[in-house]
């Protein structure tokens, strides 16, 4: 799906600090601030042209794996599209930067507030690419967090307004977002906008610091702060030693400083206290910093540790807001919530809602993801990149275990079934060892793989007996029809001695019927064995004396094709001689009609010369004494169009004759669109309804096979039989695609939904 609503996204030029790019006007920059100017958009241009010339490689590898037809149609024209427009991507990508070095006087106002405040209100496209950007910004000031400060400090000298890291015109913000408004108005596929943003990271974002540093060198060649980076070396040292006084954990400054940081850190610290505000969460508008995220996480962390899953009523999701509230009161201790924090936590919760009410899942399954919850919290907070990532090795052991599950059913003793176990052990490790290493993800989806390749090579030995026993009952039903058809085009409203009757009876009727279900009807051997009857009915039909020579040069090899016929059927070799004799004595039979025929015509020639006269009569004559005209013998071609247009008749239904369907019918064309191994939920009454998977559509025969997660057959349908299936609601569709991402998908959806409401 191509990304129509890209203008919806929010810039991250507009929430930093008002670096706008749209509104503002070259004014002549100071000489440095220009030579800086020149040689960082000259580093920077170089490295997006590269990665431009390498993402045709990505996209075309992504594009042969697509799993559908539009997909991989997006991809090839993102692909086309980024051919064409590559040196115009690159010139607004200059022309960004160069904007960028035009700092406003109102970018000194403050930070704006941070794009994921919208996380649940924004499209779902949009939402992926945000959340692509904001990580590698994010990532960027973390890791060159020490250069970006040593180039805001001394740009501040060369700008008459203030310059820090938020509004710095070569910081991360302005850099991605010169790229990302570089390719705005490109109408790309979601999975080639990313891919794209993931390329500028790897090839730019994460090779800033080469950058940054050969701009401090220059600023500092030209006397810009030469000795700045000794001097806050100086300070960190003097700072890191306690003042005569101070309590050992360093000063309440430093504490407080601590506290107001998005950094992580473990315990209780820096935005909690119980001095001012009632313990328990306090609303953000309240003034008190908000909970630095290691604080959550160690919170939540204890909430996954205590196991409040526990009871027989099945699980229940989980107010994190309500639990955090319970343990900032026991503790008397008081905390706000970032507003991402709170936006995250909420829309895990929306998550895990849609989660709880699949009905693709059973319940007993439904309530152990259930339980993972509050570990998928914990990973969303502490990586942003969480729900734009879809290969997060979270998502994928959820993915993976609800994949496993869908046509789980469970029996009375379904606590001892080899998967609902699995998938329980897999729960249980996730609580017990998950704390911040989201390594545990991956080794237990390796291993959940492992038990799922074996549980399904199991059921697959079976599966395919059922197909290939089908499938073997479908040729021979096909096979059958093809040589009759072939049969009656062969003999219809034709008189053929008996012995060739028999012929096509005993011998090649089998003789095709062999070669079909062997060789199938594009083979040459059917071609061959075709042709042979063919040659067979021509050669005691062929108008003689015309044909005498073309059947004197036809029948040695039709007797070896015969031979080898009767041999293929193994006939009984005493039935095969008195054929072969009896063939034998019609070719003689239809000689010496030849012969007959030939003197009758000479003399009749000779009679002619002398008596002209009586031309008419003897004409007349000799058309009396020739066997009247035969039908033609079809052609091959014709016989070939025979074969294509026979039908089928499969076996009849055991419901009795069903109403014939319209062709435009809803339910009759869906049955053309199922995929292999679709999910179905098969109610065969109030009390008897489970999960099938379509493991085979026998095309000779249109049979649908529908097998359980077992691969033992548990319904076989004729495409009649199906659509009315579907039609009454007796067979539904299961959804399909991943958990997480339908989840997702749903999510947004909902809130989409609500926002038009009201307004």
């Amino acid at each position: 799906m191509a990304m129509k609503d890209s203008n919806k996204v929010v810039s991250l030029a507009e929430k930093s600090a008002g670096l706008g790019f749209s509104s503002r006007k070259n004014a002549p920059l100071p000489s440095t601030v220009e030579a800086l100017r020149q040689k960082a958009s000259s580093l920077l241009l170089e490295q997006v042209k590269q990665l431009l010339g390498k993402v045709d490689d990505s996209l075309f590898s992504m594009a042969e794996r697509a799993h559908g037809q539009e997909e991989q149609d997006g991809l090839f024209q993102a692909l086309r599209l980024l051919r064409v427009e590559r040196r115009a991507i690159a010139e607004r990508f200059a022309g960004n930067i160069d904007l960028a070095f035009q700092v406003r006087e109102e970018s000194a106002e403050g930070e704006a507030p941070f794009a994921s405040e919208n996380l649940s209100l924004v499209h779902n496209d949009d939402l992926e690419q945000l959340v692509a950007a904001d990580t590698m910004v994010a990532n960027a000031r973390r890791d060159f967090a020490e250069p970006i400060t040593e180039l805001s400090l001394r740009l501040d000298t060369l700008y008459p307004v203030k310059i820090y890291d938020k509004n710095n015109p070569l910081g991360p913000d302005a850099i991605c977002d010169a790229f990302v408004e570089a390719v705005r108005p490109l109408d790309l596929h979601i999975r080639a906008r990313l891919t794209l943003l993931k390329k500028f990271e790897q090839g730019v974002m994460l090779q800033l610091k080469d950058i940054y540093d050969r701009c401090n060198e220059l600023l500092m060649e030209r006397g810009i702060l030469p000795n700045l980076r000794e001097q806050r070396r100086q300070v960190r040292q003097r700072s890191s030693r306690p003042a005569p006084g101070a309590p050992a954990g360093g000063s309440a400054a430093s504490a407080q400083g601590t506290g107001t940081q998005g950094g992580g850190g473990s315990g209780v610290s820096g935005g909690m206290t119980s001095g001012n505000f009632a313990p328990g969460l306090v609303p953000a508008s309240a003034g008190l910093a908000p909970m630095p995220s290691g604080d959550l996480l160690s919170h939540l962390g204890e909430l996954q540790s205590d196991a409040p899953y526990q009871g027989d009523g099945g699980i229940q999701l989980l107010n994190v807001a309500e639990l955090l509230q319970q343990r900032l009161v026991q503790s008397n201790q008081s905390a706000s919530l970032a507003k991402v924090d709170s936006d995250i936590i909420k829309l895990v919760e929306m998550l895990f809602s849609f989660i709880l009410d699949d009905r693709n899942l059973a319940e007993p399954i439904k309530n152990q993801l259930g339980r993972m919850q509050l570990p998928l919290l914990k990973v969303a907070i502490a990586d942003k990149s969480f729900f734009s990532r879809g290969g997060h090795p979270a998502r994928k052991l959820l993915n993976e275990l609800a994949d496993a599950a869908t046509g789980w059913q469970p029996g009375e003793q379904y606590e001892t079934d080899p998967l609902y176990r699995e998938v329980s052990k897999v729960v249980d490790r996730v609580l017990e060892e998950f704390d911040r290493d989201v390594n545990i993800f991956s080794l237990l989806l390796e291993s959940f793989r492992q038990f799922v390749q074996r549980e399904r090579k199991r059921a697959e030995m079976l599966e395919r007996r059922i197909v290939d026993e089908a499938d073997g009952r479908a040729k021979t039903q096909a096979a059958r029809a093809r040589v009759a058809a072939v049969m009656d085009a062969l003999v219809a409203e034709r008189e053929l001695p008996p012995v060739v009757q028999e012929w096509l009876q005993k011998v090649w009727n089998n003789m095709l019927f062999l070669t079909c279900v062997k060789e199938g009807t594009e083979s040459e051997a059917w071609s061959r064995d075709v042709r042979t009857a063919r040659d067979l009915v021509w050669s005691v039909q062929a108008p003689m004396p015309d044909s005498r020579q073309q059947l004197l040069g036809l029948l040695p090899a039709l007797q070896e094709r015969l031979r080898e016929g009767v041999e293929a059927v193994s006939l009984n070799p005493f039935e095969a001689r008195r054929l072969f004799a009896e063939l034998k004595k019609v070719y003689r039979e239809r000689f010496a009609l030849a012969q007959q025929l030939s003197e009758e015509r000479e003399r009749q020639a000779r009679e002619q010369a002398e008596q002209n006269l009586a031309e008419e009569r003897e004409v007349a004559q000799v058309a009396a004494a020739e066997p009247e005209p035969q039908l033609a013998v079809p052609q091959m071609e014709e016989l070939e169009q025979v074969v294509a247009e026979a039908e089928v008749t499969p076996v009849e239904p055991e419901s009795g004759s069903l109403a014939a369907l319209p062709e435009n019918d809803p339910h009759w064309q869906q049955t053309f669109r199922l995929a292999h191994g679709s999910w179905f939920e098969l109610k065969r009454s109030d009390d008897e309804q489970f999960r099938c998977r379509l493991a085979a559509v026998i095309k000779d025969i249109d049979q649908f096979i529908f097998v359980n997660r077992n691969g033992a057959k548990v319904a076989e349908f004729s495409r009649l039989e199906l659509a009315h299936a579907l039609r009454t609601a007796q067979l539904m569709p299961l959804d399909d695609g991943m958990l997480f991402e339908r989840a997702l998908q749903s999510v947004i959806g909902n809130v989409r939904k609500k926002r038009g409401e009201m307004s």
